[in-house]
């Protein structure tokens, strides 16, 4: 049951982080087509520039440091799973990162799409389906540390 816990923790992480890879791919590319139309003509449109171009790259610094607490998620999980050979301090360790990651990525995760983005860029466009992809996420790390933790503790 451990296993299947884990393994479905990495999957779903494996998801999300693909996912926001490809938003910030794509936020990257419309950022770039839309640079030429912040063309300098003088000296007062530097301030512009930089004022447009500010929610921008703090968009783009949430979803990488997104990407980047799903990707150790993922990974930890699979590591964990996959490693049964592993000393047992060694699983503990992973299993303890895991259970912290799963809280981190849920409380980042609840911060940045539900406070910090919009109040940046205005309305997301997340349903329920979006939303509890995210919650997955995030439980299923937080679930899979605390029960391999538990299978650990003698």
């Amino acid at each position: 049951m451990l296993f299947i816990i884990l393994v479905t923790g990495a999957i779903v992480n494996a998801a999300l982080c693909a996912a926001s890879g490809a938003i910030l791919l794509m936020g990257i590319v419309f950022f770039l087509i839309g640079l030429p139309e912040f063309k300098q003509t003088g000296r007062s449109r530097t301030w512009d520039i930089i004022r447009q171009s500010l929610p921008i790259l703090f968009t783009l610094l949430a979803i990488i440091t997104y990407m980047i607490i799903t990707y150790w998620c993922a990974h930890t999980g699979g590591t964990l799973a996959f490693s049964r050979s592993a000393p047992a301090n060694v699983q503990l360790g992973q299993a303890k990162k895991l259970l912290t990651l799963g809280f981190l990525h849920g409380v980042y995760s609840l911060i940045t799409f539900k406070w910090v983005l919009p109040g940046i860029i205005g309305k997301l466009g997340l349903d329920r389906r979006h939303i509890w992809g995210i919650a997955a996420g995030a439980i299923l790390t937080a679930a899979g540390g605390a029960a391999a933790w538990l299978m650990l503790v003698p």
